[in-house]
């Protein structure tokens, strides 16, 4: 029986225009009414998070940063949380400049970009409602170690180029994860969605045979694999969809709704 469902953010439950379809809205609270607990999984921060849980009626913690930041939005307190060691700031910031990719650091209620940058005008589309800032320098005016980096890419076919050169730079400190076609994120070594639902299911006494997983990108395949039914978005990478035990509709067909109704609807 499904308890839990987690849903990933961008390109499953909404698209670039960061709206949530009536369809999706009504499976959630059908879903609510049952009693099972729902909750999100995705990269962005806890801050902007809550809003879209707020949104959807979620009161449960939810799952940010990649997994590394656990966010109660009832008592906007971080139940857990795990942020990149300040030692490896400045070889990722050193990376970045040497191999010119555009970063920008996250933490639960604020992002750093650097003072000048080539970031295009469609991550600040991405993050109209996030609160950013840009600084004279990321090492000195962070006030806190970050939860993750970003690096912003100019162009999809940049995306193996940047991942290589990544790994190569960073080693075993910074565990790489595309999360966008334009997005690639460098998280805490051993973090991922899957760290951050374990660690809830733990939280709610909800085993992983009693949870339902959707998302769309290569960061979310550890959940899905987690997860006792991970379902891929019809829109997603084939990556995505050969570790889903079902292929759901695409996001512009609702398959989110689609999923919630067939797995969490249904009488046992």
């Amino acid at each position: 029986m499904i308890r839990l469902i987690v849903l990933d953010l961008d390109q499953t439950v909404m698209g670039s225009d960061l709206t949530i379809s009536p369809r999706v809205k009504t499976a959630i609270r059908q879903a609510q009414a049952r009693g099972i607990v729902l909750t999100l999984a995705t990269g962005r921060e806890a801050q902007l998070a809550a809003r879209f849980a707020r949104e959807l009626s979620i009161t449960a913690p939810i799952i940010c940063a990649q997994g590394g930041c656990i966010y109660d939005p009832q008592t906007n307190q971080v139940l857990h949380e795990v942020r990149l060691p300040r030692a490896v700031l400045p070889v990722v910031i050193a990376s970045a400049t040497r191999h010119g990719w555009n970063i920008h650091f996250e933490t639960a209620d604020r992002l750093y970009f650097p003072p000048e940058s080539r970031h295009p005008e469609a991550i600040f589309e991405l993050l109209r409602y996030s609160n950013w800032a840009r600084v004279g320098d990321l090492l000195q005016d962070m006030p806190e170690e970050p939860h993750k980096f970003i690096v912003t890419l100019d162009r999809l076919e940049d995306r193996e180029r940047v991942l290589r050169e990544m790994r190569e730079s960073l080693g075993g400190q910074v565990t790489a994860v595309p999360s966008h076609p334009h997005l690639i994120e460098g998280v805490p070594a051993g973090v991922n969605k899957a760290h951050g639902l374990a660690w809830l299911g733990r939280h709610l006494g909800i085993g992983r045979e009693e949870a339902l997983a959707i998302g769309d990108s290569e960061s979310d395949i550890p959940m899905l694999e987690w997860a006792g039914i991970g379902v891929a978005m019809g829109n997603s990478s084939p990556a995505v969809k050969a570790v889903a035990d079902w292929v759901a509709p695409t996001l512009a067909e609702d398959g989110a709704a689609v999923a919630i109704e067939r797995f969490a609807h249904r009488r046992e």
